[in-house]
């Protein structure tokens, strides 16, 4: 999955944005090596539709910031 935002951390400092962050994985897993979760929750401003059949229904999506550790991220330096 991708990153809208992503940050490098070196010692400890965020230091540079990521361009084009994908995130390599399986979700479960990842969710296992969140250790820090911030205050921070933004939902999209956006409608999202969910459904299966002919059904639907508008969800939302968002989330705070995250830390995961020993996390596979793949992209270039800004």
């Amino acid at each position: 999955f991708s990153a809208s935002e992503a940050y490098l951390i070196e010692n400890g400092k965020v230091t540079r944005p990521v361009k084009g962050a994908t995130l390599i994985g399986n979700g479960p897993e990842a969710m296992s090596r969140i250790s820090m979760v911030g205050d921070d929750l933004k939902l999209d401003k956006g409608v999202g539709v969910c459904g299966k059949e002919g059904q639907s229904v508008p969800v939302g999506v968002g989330q705070p910031t995250l830390k995961l550790d020993e996390l596979t991220v793949g992209g270039t330096e800004q």
